[in-house]
């Protein structure tokens, strides 16, 4: 009897460490994005331009996120994004755009005072594609620039990158994607510093007449 009552309590304690001791809870992985951005400069315009945040396609937010052979979108478990991928292509656009030295100015549209020219554009692709092998990095940016008083888009592009995956993991498509990026806007940097812009005092563009 007291064997089987020693028995029993020593049950318990090992019962109750357990419980009173914490799980083990894995923690989630964030991959920051930080492309390597060197673009030529261009002729310098006297034009202000105001870069607007990109909109991103609502698959594309923090979490990683696949793409597999079904066409179906999944998403790495514990895996995401330091930062959502619109505003890390947004900066690294404005970046770019400013190392052209072919605007006057360039920044947030919301925190210039009328920029000339407005640059928007949409988030459309941002996904490790495993439908192919090896599996790649892709990314693809809608961009459109106009005039801030005038209708309609007087240049616009829809750019895209697939850069291949090293190996099967989230590191290695962090690095492709990082490489993507900056091919992108480096690509639309150029596209954009050289547009010759139309006259900004034709009447048909601002809507006056001359």
């Amino acid at each position: 009897m007291m064997i089987g009552r020693c028995f029993c309590c020593i049950v318990l304690l090992l019962l109750t460490a357990g419980c009173l001791t914490a799980p083990d809870i894995e923690k989630t992985r964030l991959y920051m994005l930080q492309p390597d951005i060197n673009v030529p400069t261009a002729a310098p315009l006297e034009l202000t331009l105001g870069v607007r945040p990109l909109f991103a396609a609502r698959p594309y937010g923090l979490p990683m996120t696949f793409l597999d052979a079904n066409q179906q979108l999944g998403y790495r478990t514990k895996e995401e994004w330091a930062e959502p991928p619109a505003d890390t292509v947004t900066r690294a656009l404005t970046d770019a755009l400013a190392a052209t030295k072919r605007f006057k100015d360039v920044g947030n549209a919301s925190d210039m005072a009328r920029p000339e020219l407005l640059l928007t554009g949409e988030l459309r692709k941002f996904y490790e594609n495993r439908a192919v092998e090896p599996r790649r990095a892709e990314v693809e940016v809608r961009l459109e620039l106009r005039f801030s008083r005038a209708p309609g888009a007087y240049w616009a592009q829809t750019l895209s990158e697939t850069v291949a995956i090293q190996a099967d993991d989230a590191p290695a498509f962090a690095a492709a994607m990082n490489e993507a990026v900056a091919c992108l806007v480096v690509r639309a940097a150029d596209a954009i510093a050289a547009v010759d812009p139309p006259d900004m005092n034709d009447g048909a563009l601002t809507g006056q007449k001359r």
